[in-house]
């Protein structure tokens, strides 16, 4: 049997299933993304993108008129997913 690891997450994922972007800096091209399970301190993202391309940090929006965002930093990535952490407070 595989000993699974430790959850260390201080607050629980919900599932989200939401269209979102990443985005790296005014001018600069944004990534679509769906946010699968997101919590008050991070959230694991579905990048339609090579996750092992995408920067350390940057800005996920949802919301269509882009008035919900959060700056993030990858915490780990696999072949299909990105986890973040949210880097400030929420609003």
């Amino acid at each position: 049997m595989l000993n699974q690891p430790q959850e260390q997450r201080k607050t629980i994922r919900r599932p989200a299933r939401r269209a979102a972007t990443v985005s790296f800096g005014r001018g600069k091209p944004f990534v679509n993304c769906r946010i699968v399970d997101i919590s008050e301190d991070g959230a694991r993202l579905a990048v339609a993108h090579s996750p092992a391309d995408l920067p350390h940090h940057f800005t996920l929006s949802w919301f269509k008129d882009g008035s919900a965002k959060r700056d993030c930093e990858v915490v780990w990535t696999d072949r299909r997913f990105v986890a973040v952490k949210f880097t400030e407070p929420a609003p």
